[in-house]
């Protein structure tokens, strides 16, 4: 009688969670569609599907005003949870405090709100320690190099955590160089900027040793600027600029198998989507979270990127 009790009791808490998960509708406002945001909002996507609940998707298009109207939006549909990208980490507080107040509970990911009241939770890159990578590899690459070693950091957004952290992070990275004369040539994640930035500090400066990319799709306006100085000389050879970049993006992926760029950081985009999901269940089921979740990139060379190919999200498939 008990074990037909247990199986009778299991079967409706199985029904009851099954009804609960058919219910959950998560906002998901996005800052804009690129590909490795993509593929973090695919693994959200993948994992709210595996547990049963609806994604209703915004996208700001790089419009921090449109972002906030489109949390509203999400508000007044009552979702039951918002995870949120930000476009401007400074501006999005208004929106966030109106889901408060509707007792909506907010996840930021990818995109850490440091300052923000509202946010409960945030799963992202280790973007300090992603830029450690790539700045202790350059620093490893030029320890031979003698003088005043001259690097070309390509800045992300300044109001993107992830781009200060980065930053950071290749800094603390090449810090035992000692002698570094640091080119910074701010982005804000264009590639046209990367170019134009990239091509000014080569003229001024023709002995540079290193390019850090904070996003590895500026490489190839790292590679176009070297081949048209006649600079674009494969990684072991007399000449050679070392270029590492963060991300995981094809156009990393190429460089590296080319010998062009010696190293990127991959970021995991499946798993911060997957975690994302996970951390607004437990916040739903009133479980405590961790206000910092980070999921660790991996560096890869020419020597093992091929054979990691599985695990680089942006690598031909």
């Amino acid at each position: 009688m008990k074990k037909i009790f247990a199986a009778a009791f299991s079967s409706a808490l199985l029904a009851a969670n099954a009804l609960f998960a058919a219910d959950i509708t998560i906002g998901l406002s996005v800052d804009q569609l690129f590909e490795s945001r993509v593929a973090v909002n695919d693994g959200i996507k993948a994992e709210a599907a595996d547990r049963g609940y609806e994604i209703v998707e915004v996208v700001a298009d790089g419009d921090a005003q449109q972002q906030n109207a489109q949390i509203q939006s999400l508000i007044a549909q009552g979702v039951d949870a918002i995870l949120v990208c930000a476009v401007d980490q400074n501006t999005i507080e208004r929106a966030l405090l109106a889901a408060k107040k509707a007792k909506i509970p907010v996840v930021a990911y990818d995109r850490d709100l440091p300052d923000s009241r509202v946010v409960q939770s945030f799963v992202g890159p280790d973007s300090l320690i992603d830029g450690r990578l790539a700045g202790e590899y350059t620093a490893k690459a030029l320890d031979d190099a003698g003088g005043e070693i001259t690097i070309v950091e390509l800045i992300g957004a300044l109001n993107d955590q992830n781009g200060i952290d980065r930053s950071k992070g290749f800094r603390e990275g090449i810090a035992r160089l000692g002698n570094v004369n640091l080119i910074e040539v701010p982005t804000d994640w264009d590639s046209a900027r990367a170019l134009s930035g990239t091509q000014n500090a080569f003229q001024a400066n023709p002995n540079v040793a290193a390019v850090f990319a904070a996003t590895d799709t500026h490489i190839p306006a790292v590679e176009t600027v070297l081949a048209d100085l006649g600079k674009l000389v494969p990684k072991g050879e007399d000449g050679h600029v070392v270029i590492t970049g963060v991300n995981g993006s094809n156009d990393g992926y190429q460089a590296v198998l080319s010998g062009t760029a010696d190293a990127f950081v991959v970021m995991g985009t499946e798993a911060t989507g997957r975690k994302a999901v996970d951390l607004v269940s437990k916040i739903l089921a009133g479980r405590e979270v961790d206000r910092h979740n980070y999921v660790g990139g991996n560096l890869y060379t020419v020597d093992d990127a091929e054979a990691n190919k599985a695990k680089i999200w942006g690598a031909p498939k």
